[in-house]
């Protein structure tokens, strides 16, 4: 008995003594509350900082943010504040004078710094779990076009009703706007196509242009494009067909946009399967400039869009001009002179934007005063305005630029690197130290001309950057072109062959021919046009020169014929070309030329662009040509290796060069040796070697392939190009390295711009970076993308030493057929970067993550394993690393695909699974040993089971895996939501659903 009380008197001093210190701390350990305040604020705002780059990632990514993180971020900055504001108080309560005399307000803040701390705690460990962090934006089709260029007016309104009104009226399948160039049309007709797919009175939504000259296979290509339908039919007539069956389709409500129609069009030659029989799933929708179209197009509805009022041209102008109290009358007055004509409205808003009462006035007057030429109604006057665009372009550069857009077809594709090209040979950037500034004087000019809405910039399949022009635009431009240069002639539907009869070709500067014709474009043998500066000739055919002379046009500075035939080569005997001495640009592209000795003469030459011909060689003297700056012989076939003339060519500043099949050109490294650096090329695509198979086409400035480069044999020309390249690709490199780095990059001299690396069949390679050796490795922390293909002797990815991170800035890596390969990744490897894996035929290859790597894919999108036939683990556990890698996330980890890996036993260790929450593809093929998708267990925690949530997942397929005994949770409708499809083959052993 007294030992029980002795025991209950204690318990209850307990209990009295242990809430009186608890409140006593407040009192008298101010210090130790404040630091530990201040330690769990620094943490918290460490990951604040890190949720914040993945917030700037997402936003990169057009996705949008969870509300969840949102949330999170304002009560994070809301906490810190309130902490920072109550120590501050704090310390103004505990000056040297209050420190020792406990009160009432230094204990209050005290425990609501302490109460703070455990917030500051909790949010911190709740960052961990802010999942999904963020969505997807999908854009459908017609939603991808913006729409912050459209403003609803009285006048625009009543054609919009009328639009929907007749979208939805069964009887109108063929429905046609019309209305004059640049009165907003196409915008009309866009935002009408994304409220009838927001509606789902549609289905899809296809727009495609057709402008003044159809390209009928073209918009066949781009409706097919949009409804997912692939055209392997050579005629356009079954191209036709084919795109009507499936449009014939009753599943779906389909509407086609057809802008800019200039005549009678055959809807069935597009596709559209118009009858009066049948159903009518598909209704078009066309624009026009005509009305009579409407009618031979038999529209069952007719629109017209008339210009905009005067309060509506004002409230648009003002919209773009912004302008100032002072100057508004006169701005309304500019306003009025633009007729309502919204592509005039907004060109002259924006070019006035910032202007003063001056400047403004200025303008008035010239509008009021120009007389242009008699055009269609409304349109003298908008040409006008867009005239006064041009005029107030700031530069000669931007007017020229301008202007040399109208020399191509309506609505085409004008790459940038071609206006730079043939405005250099114009004498565009005369005053430019070098062609990398003459590059940046046009491209910034270009940007001149978008941001005066006179062009628009896109990047097309290619991934080249172009600009297109609005067809009235274009036809300002060719109206303005008399009087600033000279008449700019696009013959695109007129007879080349007779415009030596043509007495405008005497008042020419430029001239350019689209010929699409089935016959041989003859070059007049007497053409007098002693003004002409450019001529741009595309033909699908040859091109005769045999009876051409130049005597008549000895001013033309550019000069560009291109092949745009079948993909064979057709002759061109350009000899006659030798006598235009006043030459600067010379484009023959997929030509068959034969001897080319005629350029020498040239001597004025500054660009020189080969692209796709065929000749002999380089001839002797091109050395000779000293204002020969840009050389391009990209995918050139020559007779004769051209490297050891390019090597005299001292003066070059832009060189691309690569030869398809030469006859003579096993090793052209001998060209080389002896002769010095180019010291002046800052950019260059160059091939050399017997193969072409290249992995970085156009992707860099600088870039370079070496094929059987033996690395031994010294050349400073060599050296150079490796040294300054950003992008190389080494075909089995010789000369006894054994390590990529430091072996070769020490050979070479170092490589510190190089962000993509590419080594293929290089066999002597057995290890891509040592660092047990000290060095530094500039090459291994800046690289982005590597590749490593057939390297027979590759045993490791690095040695490295375990207090040394590599491949920081590391975002692709492809390895393929490394039969040696036992290890990629060291443990210290932190590849916080690192988007897409791809693993091929490493037969020795046992696993591939250690968790302690795995734990840093921050940024992994995608990772794909074939046949890897020893790999066990995908991602391996490690003895004592759990406790530290408890919950690991793989945030951005969207696709996994693991084919024909025979030993396979599991993708990740159990306590991994919950990681996978952005997964949306899975795909598991011929792994006979696989029993458990994720891990042996659903659960890391009492043995209790729980669920594997994937809210992302869309597909999963598995194959071939006979011991296989899960596939996914019997209430995966719940927790895998997004599931669209779900296939399982031969997996026998499959005992019920985790």
């Amino acid at each position: 008995m007294d030992d029980a009380g002795i025991s209950a008197a204690a318990k209850l001093a307990e209990y009295l003594v242990d809430p009186t210190l608890h409140q006593l701390q407040y009192l008298f350990c101010v210090g130790k509350i404040t630091r530990n305040v201040e330690t769990k604020k620094e943490e918290l705002i460490l990951k604040q900082g890190r949720v914040q780059e993945l917030v700037e990632e997402a936003i990169k990514r057009t996705e949008r943010i969870d509300d969840e993180v949102n949330k999170w971020m304002n009560e994070v900055v809301s906490l810190i504040a309130e902490v920072e504001s109550s120590v501050q108080e704090l310390k103004a309560n505990n000056n040297c004078f209050q420190r020792w005399c406990p009160t009432w307000r230094r204990y209050h803040l005290c425990k609501v710094l302490v109460k703070t701390a455990q917030q500051m705690t909790e949010l911190n460990a709740k960052s961990d779990q802010l999942e999904p962090f963020s969505h997807h934006v999908i854009v459908p089709d017609i939603e991808y076009h913006s729409s912050k260029d459209f403003m609803v007016f009285r006048s625009t309104e009543m054609a919009y009703d009328e639009l929907w009104e007749a979208l939805q009226d069964s009887d109108s399948f063929i429905i046609g706007l019309w209305g004059m160039g640049g009165s907003g049309k196409t915008t009309l007709v866009k935002e009408v196509g994304k409220k009838s797919k927001e509606s789902k009175l549609f289905d899809r939504v296809i727009i495609t242009t057709i402008s003044q000259t159809p390209n009928i296979r073209k918009s066949q290509g781009e409706i097919a494009d949009l409804l997912g339908l692939e055209l392997r039919e050579e005629s356009e007539a079954g191209r036709a067909r084919r795109i009507a069956m499936k449009l014939q389709s009753p599943k779906e409500q389909i509407l086609i946009i057809l802008d800019d129609v200039w005549s009678m069009l055959n809807l069935e030659d597009i596709g559209n399967p118009f009858r009066n029989e049948g159903p009518r799933n598909c209704k078009v929708l066309f624009t026009t400039r005509r009305k009579e179209v409407c009618t031979l197009m038999d529209c069952q509805k007719t629109i017209s869009l008339g210009l905009l009022t005067k309060d509506e041209a004002w409230d648009l102008f003002q919209t773009h001009a912004k302008v100032d109290d002072g100057a508004i009358e006169v701005a309304q007055e500019v306003a009025m002179e633009c007729k309502g004509l919204p592509i005039a409205i907004v060109a002259m808003g924006k070019c006035l934007k910032g202007k003063g009462l001056d400047e403004i006035n200025v303008v008035l007057h010239r509008l009021r005063h120009s007389k242009p030429v008699v055009v269609d109604e409304g349109g003298s006057d908008a040409y006008a305005c867009l005239k006064l665009s041009y005029n107030y372009l700031k530069t000669v550069e931007a007017k020229l630029l301008f202007l040399i857009c109208a020399l191509f077809p309506e609505d085409h594709e004008i790459i940038i690197e071609d206006l730079f090209r043939y405005g250099i040979g114009l004498g565009l950037c005369k005053d430019a130290d070098s062609f990398e500034i003459g590059r940046s004087q046009v491209i910034a000019s270009i940007y001149v001309l978008i941001d005066s809405s006179l062009l628009t910039y896109y990047v097309n399949s290619w991934n080249e950057k172009c600009v297109k022009m609005h067809d009235m635009v274009r036809d300002v431009a060719l109206w303005i072109a008399p009087k600033e240069l000279g008449t700019i002639m696009v013959n695109c539907a007129k007879e080349f062959n007779g415009l030596h009869e043509d007495e405008a070709a005497k008042d020419c500067y430029a001239i350019s021919s689209w010929n699409r014709k089935n016959e041989v474009l003859r070059f007049p043998s007497q053409l007098d046009a002693p003004k002409l500066e450019l001529m741009l000739i595309n033909s699908s055919k040859p091109i005769d020169l045999s009876r051409a002379s130049f005597e008549g046009v000895k001013g033309l500075k550019v000069v560009a014929l291109n092949n745009n035939g079948p993909f064979y080569l057709t002759k061109l005997l350009p000899q006659s070309i030798q006598w235009l001495s006043n030459l600067r640009t010379l484009r023959l592209r997929d030509w068959d030329l034969g001897d080319i000795s005629f350029v020498v003469s040239l001597k004025r030459l500054e660009i020189l662009d080969l692209k796709g011909s065929r000749f002999k060689k380089l001839p002797n003297g091109i050395e000779n040509l000293i204002h020969l700056k840009l050389l391009d012989l990209s995918w050139c076939i020559a007779e004769e290796c051209f490297y050891k003339a390019i090597g005299r060519c001292s003066q070059l500043e832009e060189l691309y060069a690569y030869i398809i099949h030469p006859s003579r050109c096993t090793i052209c490294y001998e060209c080389f040796v002896g002769v010095p650096a180019l010291s002046k090329l800052g950019r260059y695509t160059l091939e050399m070697g017997p193969h072409n198979k290249t992995m970085f086409q156009n992707k860099g400035i600088r870039e370079i392939f070496f094929a059987e480069l033996n690395i031994s044999i010294p050349s400073a020309m060599i050296k150079d190009l490796a040294q300054r390249a950003i992008a190389i690709e080494f075909y089995k490199l010789q000369g006894g390295c054994k390590r990529f780095s430091p072996d070769v990059v020490q050979t070479v001299g170092g490589m510190n711009e190089l962000t993509k690396l590419c080594l293929q069949h290089c066999c002597e390679i057995e290890c891509f970076t040592d660092q047990t050796t000290p060095h530094e490795d500039i090459v291994v922390l800046r690289l982005v993308e590597l590749v490593l293909k057939y390297m027979d002797n590759l045993k490791q990815l690095c040695y490295v030493p375990s207090n040394v991170s590599l491949f920081l800035n590391l975002e692709s890596l492809n390895i393929e057929s490394c039969p040696q390969l036992v290890n990629v990744f060291p443990g210290k490897c932190n590849l916080g970067n690192l988007k897409y894996l791809n693993i091929v035929n490493c037969p020795m290859l046992t696993s591939l993550f250690p968790i302690s790597v795995a734990c840093t894919l921050l940024s992994l999108e995608q990772l794909s394993i074939n046949e890897c036939h020893e790999l066990k683990h995908v991602i391996e556990g490690e003895d004592g690393i759990v406790d530290a890698w408890e919950d690991p996330m793989f945030p951005k980890w969207e696709i996994l695909s693991v084919w024909n890996c025979n030993q396979l036993e599991s993708i990740c260790p159990s306590f991994c699974v919950q990681g996978f929450t952005r997964l949306k593809s899975i795909f598991i093929k011929d792994a006979p040993q696989l029993k458990f998708v994720f891990g042996e267990a659903t659960s890391i925690c009492d043995g209790m089971e729980t669920s594997i949530v994937l809210p992302l997942l869309e597909n999963f397929r598995l194959e071939n895996l006979p011991n296989l005994l899960r596939i996914y949770p019997e209430s995966y409708h719940l927790l895998w939501p997004s599931l669209m499809k779900a296939e399982w083959t031969n997996c026998p052993k499959i005992e019920y659903f985790i």
